[in-house]
């Protein structure tokens, strides 16, 4: 089914210069950090952890450590497990993943040129595509795997099924069901292959039934994910009229960018239209001269291209986000429209004569070089948090999100910094509760808790349900004397989002601290019913448990922690201190070596372990922990010194 232009005699030499070209560009994004999304997607995500993780793919709330960010994307979920399984969190083999699927892209993307007609080569498209800096945000950004997987599934979909129909053979329309399936499980804007399919159809003006099997999957995947669709759809962030005039002006600086791809950024200085005014008028007319002037001139096949690749910006048009303009929507617009680009290209040089040839050759691989040597540049923007975030402002200075997500990096370094940007932020989005919110976290960091409270209650007067803010003001409410206060702020936020654990452990906690255990305890076993695996909760109703002597049930939910985190050092330590206090020092012994042997531990930890071994007779290993222990924990002068004379008792002294 590959075209032999993909494997002739000499054509390997070409792949194999591709192959270095791309690890010269796309190499030092190995050594790059995770970036924003990552962090819940991936990085705080436990339920990517492991491919025997007890949250099933299929569950939109795998994707996210927050159920409000759940999305039906089990191949991504899947593939961030296979990652977890075999490098932790090691960001090194995520972005090799996100590099290696862009390249199996721009392999497709070659053989798409070939099998649809649109050239006669495929490396020249291939070669194009993967060096064209509208892909770096995919291949440097783990988190836009969704977009490589389900456009390599979009790609193979629309070869398979050219392919099938042009021979008349049936393995590989199935390979196109099947592509289309897997690139659903990937994002949903695989969807729009359907509607590709159907343009394919209407111009070779063939057999319709034949697509009936792609639209019963595309059928059953709304049936799975209708009700995170009919959110999206339900919810809208603008009305569609605005949806429309914005998305108008999108598509034409989209054309921009895929010509001219130098002012790109994780933020646009893009703005939404409210109104018919000047710029949304003059976009639909450049729009419409250009649909126009395809249609009288196109070849049918070409306009069939233009189509493809205008229904893969469908979604994002038609469904308001709250992102108005985004590199990583161009990926699948860019691998369609990069094959027909290069073919005529190709047909240019060839229509030329022999003697101009070399120089359409020459002027090709120049251009090749200028897309390389943006790409590498971009690649270098993302290799910092900082660095990324400082280019988003730096082009965009208007946009509150750039100053909000700069500031979340400047913060690492010191929270100086970064109250600037949260600043200039709630100065430009005085409406916004994130910005009012990140305000305050600043200020509670650098101590100023009236105006961190302040802050937190505003974010929280723009957004009753927002749950963040919410623990944040209760908890300095609660630490400056005003418990009654947290547990009413947390009760009026609950009203808003009964389905949020995290709410219910908080207020939990606070009655605790009211010496309110039955309510608290009550709290707790609402927060699990929301849900049963919410780690924080076991350990706080272990904690209560324990307190209040009832050992057993207490052991289970420690358990249940460790079970879904091994490194969870606070059940760690409480489940072996139970252990000792109950008098049963191998079982300590059992849960200390265990946390050993996932990573490093609390100091702590060591004199527990130091105390099984006493209790068990084994004075070297009793004598090692304890030694350990004044190494790894800060002690009183007082508990240093008996530790110091135990082990010199241990040691026959």
């Amino acid at each position: 089914m590959l075209s032999s232009h993909l494997c002739g005699r000499r054509a390997w030499v070409g792949w194999l210069l591709l192959f270095l070209a791309l690890a010269a560009i796309y190499g030092p994004t190995l050594d790059h950090p995770f970036h924003y999304d990552d962090l819940h997607s991936v990085v705080e995500n436990p339920h990517v952890r492991g491919l025997d993780n007890a949250v099933g793919l299929f569950e939109p709330r795998a994707f996210s450590v927050d159920p409000e960010r759940g999305m039906f994307r089990p191949l991504v979920v899947l593939s961030y497990r296979l990652n977890y399984e075999f490098g932790g969190l090691n960001p090194r083999g995520y972005h090799l993943v996100n590099v290696l699927l862009h390249l199996a892209c721009a392999g497709v993307v070659g053989w798409l040129a070939t099998t649809s007609g649109l050239a006669r080569r495929a490396l020249p498209a291939a070669a194009l595509f993967a060096v064209h800096p509208l892909a770096v945000e995919v291949a440097s950004y783990v988190s836009s795997r969704s977009e490589s997987l389900a456009t390599l599934g979009l790609l193979v979909a629309f070869g398979a099924y050219i392919y099938g129909r042009r021979e008349e053979k049936t393995r590989p329309l199935a390979g196109a069901a099947l592509a289309m399936f897997a690139g659903l499980l990937a994002k949903a804007t695989a969807i729009t292959s359907i509607a590709m399919l159907a343009l394919w159809e209407l111009r070779t003006r063939r057999h319709f039934l034949l697509m009936l099997p792609f639209a019963l999957i595309i059928l059953a995947y709304l049936l799975q994910t209708r009700q995170a669709l009919g959110t999206a759809v339900g919810q809208p962030v603008r009305s569609l009229s605005s949806q429309l005039m914005t998305q108008t002006k999108a598509i034409v600086y989209y054309c921009h960018l895929l010509f001219v791809p130098t002012d790109l950024s994780v933020e646009h200085a893009f703005s939404e239209a409210h109104r018919v005014d000047p710029t949304v008028v003059l976009a639909a007319l450049v729009l419409g001269s250009v649909c126009v002037a395809i249609w009288r001139l196109a070849s049918s096949l070409h306009k069939v291209v233009f189509a493809c690749a205008l229904v893969t910006l469908a979604p994002s048009t038609l469904i308001p986000l709250n992102v108005l303009v985004n590199d990583h929507r161009l990926y699948p617009v860019l691998a369609l429209l990069v094959p027909l680009f290069s073919g005529s290209f190709g047909l240019a040089s060839i229509a030329s004569g022999a003697q101009r040839q070399k120089w359409w050759g020459s002027t090709f691989l120049v251009g090749l070089l200028v897309m390389g040597t943006l790409s590498a540049q971009r690649v270098d923007v993302w290799s910092s948090g900082l660095t990324l975030w400082q280019d988003a402002v730096d082009k965009a200075p208007g946009a509150y999100r750039a100053h909000l997500h700069l500031g979340e990096q400047q913060e690492q370094t010191g929270i100086e910094l970064a109250l600037p940007s949260y600043e200039r932020a709630v100065e430009l989005a005085p409406n916004n509760e994130q910005t009012h919110y990140n305000l305050g976290r600043a200020l509670h960091a650098r101590g100023d808790t009236m105006a961190a409270v302040e802050a937190f209650a505003r974010s929280l007067e723009l957004a009753p349900a927002f749950a963040q803010a919410a623990i944040n003001l209760a908890v300095l409410q609660d630490s400056s004397g005003s418990p009654q206060v947290a547990l009413d702020v947390l009760t009026r936020t609950i009203a808003h989002r009964a389905q949020d654990p995290e709410l219910y452990r908080r207020r939990a906690l606070v009655q605790r601290g009211l010496f309110q255990d039955k309510a608290a305890e009550a709290d707790f076993r609402l927060a699990l019913a929301k849900d049963p695996g919410h780690v924080e909760t076991h350990f706080s109703l272990a904690n209560l448990l324990y307190d209040g002597g009832r050992v057993q049930e207490a052991v289970q939910h420690y358990q249940v922690v460790i079970r879904s985190n091994p490194a969870h050092q606070g059940a760690i330590y409480n489940l072996a201190d139970l252990a000792i206090r109950q008098g049963n020092p191998a079982f300590a012994q059992q849960v200390g070596e265990a946390a050993l042997l996932v990573g490093p531990v609390q100091g702590k930890l060591y004199y527990l372990l130091a105390l099984a071994y006493e209790q068990q007779g084994m004075p070297q290993q009793a004598v090692r922990n304890f030694q350990r222990f004044l190494q790894a924990w800060p002690v009183a002068p007082a508990v240093g010194e008996a530790v110091r004379q135990r082990i010199k008792q241990l040691n026959g002294g």
